[in-house]
């Protein structure tokens, strides 16, 4: 039963993290996409036109909407492993 609080603690931790993680990738790649572009002479359409048709087809044909989509599967999944983890090595603590 004290294993409980630190369970949920660490679950919630991994969880947000693991949702946080792949937004701020998406946004970091996009917004780097966009700034490269402002600069005369570089390429950089072909890479943003790239991961926006992947992050449409997430999405429904929203990029934002394919970014949020990614990202709550990848916090379900650091959960399942969280809580996978926990119950695997319980005994050691």
């Amino acid at each position: 039963m004290k294993a409980t609080p630190r369970f949920f603690s660490s679950l919630f931790i991994t969880v947000t993290m693991s949702f946080l993680a792949p937004m701020v990738i998406c946004g970091l790649l996009l917004t780097l996409c966009a700034a490269v572009g402002i600069f005369p002479g570089v390429t950089v359409e072909l890479l943003t036109d790239a991961f926006s048709n992947i992050l449409k087809v997430f999405g429904n044909g929203r990029i934002w909407e394919g970014v949020l989509v990614i990202a709550i599967a990848c916090g379900f999944v650091g959960g399942m492993f969280e809580t996978f983890n926990f119950y695997y090595y319980q005994n050691m603590n």
